[in-house]
């Protein structure tokens, strides 16, 4: 995982999601031992985790939500 500004991390797959999910401007790559299609996992699991929720409490704004739930709330 590659922040926005080149900043990287080693994470599992479930991880990986919630960390993608949670930066802006990240992306994924796949490490040298992960097994084939390990990234487009991390990639296509995040779009469906919400973000990383650092205060309890209601989560309706935007940045709170997953991809899949802010993409839902625009087709309705």
């Amino acid at each position: 995982m590659l922040d926005a500004v080149g900043g990287g991390a080693d994470a599992c797959e479930h991880h990986g999601a919630r960390l993608l999910a949670s930066l802006t401007g990240a992306r994924v790559y796949p490490l040298p031992a992960a097994p084939t299609g390990a990234a487009i996992s991390v990639f296509t699991a995040a779009a469906g985790t919400r973000p990383f929720c650092w205060v309890d409490g209601p989560r309706t704004k935007p940045s709170q939500l997953s991809d899949n739930e802010n993409r839902a709330r625009h087709t309705r």
